[in-house]
């Protein structure tokens, strides 16, 4: 069924001086005072829905490619820009068994592609036309995590080669080429409006399921991301400063400073702090507390500073 704001029809089809503000049943008394006030337009509104309706009826071919219906992204036509999280993936005719603590993320940016490949991050270039899809050469870190992560690792940047399709369907993108088929769905962007600008003061370090209050005696450990892309903050030891980018649903640091010393006790606490921040995290905000999370289910939460 055609919506009548649908900008795909055109204006000539349009009753005139309709007001878009109103609800779908006061328009349809305001095509009934239409026709009531000029009997002699009559003919001619009447004709005007009929043409609607058989635009409805025939022209879905037109207006929503085959196998897509209104609202619904056509096949092939709209760009990957953005990130994207893999939650199914098939390699050499293989499922492969993902890890939700070392996800598997691809950011597209025109012709760019990068992202992380469960421990290490990858870039490169990719070429995108309709449904065709092909990744020239990929580079990425070399990090050594644990034998199960680093195999989804590298079936996945194999895979990703032998790409040569892609159909993106509303938040899902479907990736596929011989033998291998991956399943993304996009990720929400960083909610920058609340995250830059406050003080967060963090109170809680999170090691997959276990959470721990941070050192007693230690000093406040703070985060404050601001606006022009620098940042400083503490480990409750050292003073942390830099600066940092948003990609996609990540935050990430181009510059990464820590000065000071930290006494015996509290060196776990900074080095947790360290680790989380330093590799890049992922932010979710609820109310006035911020929980950022690394790779491999380590993570730190904050309170707004008073």
């Amino acid at each position: 069924m055609l919506d009548a704001d649908d900008p795909k029809i055109p204006q000539y089809l349009r009753l005139p001086n309709e007001d878009k503000n109103r609800s779908p049943g006061n328009r349809v008394s305001g095509i009934g005072r239409l026709i009531g006030v000029r009997p002699a337009r009559r003919h001619f509104v009447l004709l005007l829905v009929v043409v609607v309706l058989a635009l409805t009826a025939c022209g879905d071919d037109e207006l929503y490619p085959s196998g897509t219906s209104a609202g619904e992204q056509p096949t092939g036509g709209p760009p990957l820009d953005g990130t994207w999280v893999l939650v199914a993936a098939i390699v050499d005719g293989v499922s492969l068994s993902l890890n939700d603590e070392y996800r598997v993320t691809m950011t597209i940016d025109g012709s760019e592609i990068g992202g992380r490949a469960a421990c290490n991050g990858y870039g490169g270039s990719v070429s995108i036309t309709n449904d065709s899809f092909s990744v020239g050469e990929i580079s990425h870190t070399e990090m050594a995590c644990e034998p199960a992560v680093m195999e989804i690792e590298s079936a996945f940047l194999q895979g990703l080669l032998g790409v040569s399709t892609a159909i993106r369907s509303g938040d899902t993108a479907l990736l596929s080429g011989d033998g291998v088929e991956y399943t993304f769905e996009l990720l929400p962007p960083v909610p920058t409006a609340e995250l830059i600008g406050p003080t967060w003061v963090l109170d809680t370090i999170i090691q997959g399921e276990a959470a721990t209050s941070t050192t007693a005696g230690a000093d406040p450990a703070m985060l404050l991301l601001n606006a022009d892309g620098t940042f400083t903050g503490g480990t409750g030891c050292r003073d942390l400063s830099g600066e940092y980018i948003v990609s996609g649903d990540t935050v990430q640091f181009t510059s990464f400073r820590a000065q000071g010393e930290c006494p015996g006790e509290i060196e776990w606490q900074d080095g947790q702090v360290i680790t989380v921040l330093e590799g890049g995290f992922t932010a979710e905000i609820d109310g006035d507390r911020l929980t950022i999370t690394a790779s491999g289910g380590k993570g730190l939460s904050y309170k707004i500073g008073q």
